[in-house]
């Protein structure tokens, strides 16, 4: 699912999954990056990829806790 209110910079992800386990603590009172609304592909992998499950919400949690710019809110 695309997440309209979320702005993805894929190249500037690092892979550390704050927004996962953030997005996964938020909804299910776990830190359990397979439990987020929110997915990013391990670096590891050499493709890099950002996608949302359709049970986000868009609620832009993951856009707070991003420390590399790689998720910003859009401009409204």
């Amino acid at each position: 699912m695309d997440n309209s209110r979320v702005e993805v910079d894929e190249e500037k992800c690092a892979g550390c999954l704050m927004c996962q386990l953030r997005c996964s603590f938020a909804f299910t009172g776990a830190f359990n990056p397979l439990e987020a609304y929110i997915y990013i592909e391990p670096p590891i992998t050499g493709v890099r990829g950002i996608s949302f499950s359709d049970e986000c919400n868009e609620c832009g949690l993951c856009t707070r806790v991003c420390a590399y710019g790689a998720l910003r809110l859009k401009s409204e």
